[in-house]
C-alpha cells in the first residue's frame, strides 16, 4: 500500500470515527445531595441534555428551584441545534478532503476542526456560567456571593451538593478523530517528500520542522481531555494546610475525614496537625482531655459556605439547625462571614452558637469519657 493511500484512509477513518458521536454522550455532569444519596446526573449529546435515569432532570430542576437556578430545558440551548449541523459538515468535508488526498487540505480540515471544537467548549462554558450565576431573585435559599455553576471538568463541592463533571464517549471519538487527521497530514507529506527524493534520485527525510509541528499538533489534541488539580485552593492554601479528605483520620470518632464542609483540626505547638470529621468530634476531643489545653497551639474549623478554608474556631459563630446532618449528627455549621452567618441561619433556621456555647452543648450531650470509636 503507497504512502498517499494510506493517507486517505487515515483522513476517511478521520471522518467516520465521528458517526458514533451522533448517538454518544459528548459530556456527563453528576450531582450528589442529601435528599438523593444515590445521586443525580445528566447526559449532553450533540443535539440533546437526558438524565442518567428517567426522572433526573425532573429532580435536577426541583433541586435548582430552590437556589434559585434555571430549569435545564434542551429546547432552550442554541448550542444543541448548530453542533449537528456543524459535526454532519466535518463528516462530509472530510470524506472529501480523503478522496482528494492532498495533505494540506488535511492540515486545514484539522484546523477547521480544532476551531469548532473549541468554540464548542467556549460555547459549553459559557452556559455552564450563565446556568450557575444567573440566579432567581425569587429562591426559597439565597446566599449572596454563591454561584452553582459545576465544574467543566473535575468535581466540586457547591454547598451541600457535590458536582462531577467529566468527558465521555462522544470527547474520546473526536480525540481519536482529530488524532487520525493529523497521522493523515503528516503521513502525506512524509509519502510527497518521498516521492520527490525518488525522482531526485536520492531520498528526502521529513524536516524537523515538519515532524516538530506534527508532534505540537498530537500534544494540543492530547492535552484538551485532561486537566491537572490546582496545587492551591483558593483561598491560597497549600495542600497540607487543609484537610485531606477519604485520607486523614479522626483521632477520636475513629473514621476517615471524608464530607467536604464539615470537621476542623487541632495544630499542637509541634506543628502536629490532628484532623476532625466534624465540630462535634473535635468538640470531643478536647473535652475528654486527651490534649492539654495549653498544647492546642490552634483549633480551626472548616467554613461552610467556602467548603475547604479553615478559621479559628473562636472567629466562627456555629449555626445548630435540624435541617442539616454532620456527619456524627451533631447538626454544627462553623460559618465565618457575619452576612453569610445570617444568610445560613435564614435557610436552613436555627441559633448561632460561639465556640463556647459549642462546647458546652457537646459536653451536655456526650457522656464524660465517651468515644464513638
Amino acid at each position: 500500500m503507497s504512502t498517499r493511500t494510506r493517507s486517505r484512509l487515515l483522513m476517511a477513518l478521520a471522518a467516520l470515527v465521528m458517526l458514533p458521536v451522533f448517538v454518544s454522550p459528548l459530556w456527563t455532569i453528576g450531582l450528589v445531595a442529601p435528599q438523593y444519596s444515590d445521586g443525580l446526573g445528566m447526559y449532553i449529546y450533540v443535539n440533546d441534555i437526558v438524565g442518567h435515569e428517567r426522572h433526573d432532570i425532573q429532580n435536577i430542576n426541583i433541586l435548582n428551584h430552590y437556589i434559585g437556578m434555571q430549569e435545564i430545558d434542551p429546547e432552550t440551548v442554541p448550542a444543541l441545534e448548530i453542533m449537528p449541523i456543524v459535526l454532519a459538515g466535518l463528516v462530509i468535508t472530510g470524506l472529501l478532503v480523503a478522496v482528494i488526498g492532498k495533505p494540506w487540505l488535511m492540515v486545514g480540515w484539522l484546523g477547521a476542526f480544532l476551531v469548532a471544537g473549541g468554540a464548542g467548549m467556549v460555547e459549553f462554558y459559557a452556559w455552564n456560567i450563565d446556568y450557575g450565576h444567573n440566579l432567581s431573585p425569587d429562591a426559597p435559599i439565597r446566599i449572596p456571593d454563591m454561584t452553582y455553576s459545576p465544574p467543566i471538568i473535575g468535581t466540586e463541592q457547591l454547598l451541600n451538593i457535590r458536582a462531577s463533571s467529566w468527558p465521555h464517549l462522544g470527547s474520546l471519538y473526536l480525540a481519536i478523530s482529530a488524532l487520525l487527521a493529523a497521522a493523515a497530514a503528516f503521513v502525506g507529506f512524509r509519502g510527497r517528500r518521498r516521492e520527490k527524493g525518488e525522482a531526485q534520485g536520492g531520498d528526502a527525510a521529513p524536516k524537523p520542522a515538519s515532524l516538530a509541528a506534527a508532534f505540537v499538533v498530537l500534544l494540543f489534541v492530547a492535552g484538551c481531555g485532561s486537566a491537572e488539580e490546582p496545587r492551591l485552593d483558593s483561598a491560597g492554601e497549600a495542600p497540607g494546610d487543609r484537610i485531606v479528605y477519604g485520607v486523614d483520620e479522626d483521632p477520636f470518632c475513629g473514621d476517615t475525614v471524608e464530607a467536604v464542609r464539615w470537621g476542623g483540626e487541632i495544630v499542637t505547638p509541634a506543628g502536629e496537625r490532628l484532623r476532625f470529621r466534624s465540630v462535634e468530634c473535635l468538640a470531643g476531643y478536647l473535652l475528654e482531655g486527651r490534649l492539654d489545653p495549653d498544647e492546642a497551639h490552634q483549633v480551626r474549623v472548616v467554613d461552610f459556605p467556602h467548603g475547604w478554608k479553615l478559621v479559628d474556631a473562636s472567629e466562627a459563630r456555629f449555626l445548630h439547625t435540624p435541617n442539616l446532618s454532620s456527619p456524627d449528627g451533631s447538626r454544627l455549621l462553623a460559618i465565618e462571614a457575619p452576612q453569610m452567618q445570617r444568610n445560613l441561619q435564614d435557610a436552613y433556621t436555627g441559633p448561632l452558637l460561639t465556640w463556647e456555647e459549642v462546647l458546652e452543648l457537646v459536653r451536655e450531650e456526650r457522656t464524660p469519657g465517651e468515644n464513638r470509636s
